[in-house]
């Protein structure tokens, strides 16, 4: 496989998921969609079934100070749901070359699923929606907290979850695209 095609790859799952996220906040008020929320497969064949991922920008400090100050503004969870939904329909998923090709997800702290994929170190993420299938070969890293990704992430979820107060675990998924599956290509 050529360089030009492990970068067609990534920038195909990228726009892939930026086109699917831009759908569901305009069309199905911000939900999660089942291309958003891969079937995660340790090496040995295990499901541990399927996680919502978040796809963070290059440079994340803008946004994560926007999702940030929509939590902290109101403590109504419908205001801050449909502030969220606002800012996110607008042209934040515009531009995929604005996003990281590396994925994230929160977990609680006690989460087995979380502690399955730290301890097997990697995974594979297997997003499906309608025809189109990404297998993807991936190394597992928690985040600290002070790491911009981390904040990102957290701040996102906690603009739609209201019951997310306090400390949580943020994995990182780092892609290994030479070895990654796209259906159709």
């Amino acid at each position: 496989m050529t360089i030009e095609q492990l970068d067609d790859i990534a920038a195909n799952f990228i726009g892939w998921q930026c086109r699917l996220r831009q759908y569901v906040v305009r069309r199905s008020d911000g939900r999660p969609g089942a291309g958003m929320c891969p079937e995660v497969v340790l090496a040995d064949n295990q499901s541990l079934g399927s996680i919502v991922t978040v796809l963070v920008k290059k440079s994340p400090d803008n946004a994560t100070a926007q999702f940030y100050h929509i939590v902290k503004q109101t403590h109504d969870p419908l205001e801050r749901y449909e502030a969220a939904v606002r800012i996110l329909q607008n042209v934040y998923y515009q531009y995929p070359k604005e996003f990281s090709d590396e994925l994230t997800a929160l977990f609680n702290l006690e989460s087995q699923v979380a502690s399955a994929l730290l301890a097997a170190g990697q995974c594979t993420l297997r997003y499906r929606q309608a025809n189109q299938l990404y297998d993807i070969p991936c190394a597992v890293v928690k985040l600290p907290d002070s790491d911009p990704m981390y904040k990102a992430t957290y701040w996102h979820n906690a603009m739609f979850n209201p019951k997310l107060i306090g400390p949580a675990q943020v994995l990182k998924f780092v892609p290994d695209w030479p070895e990654s599956i796209a259906q159709p290509n």
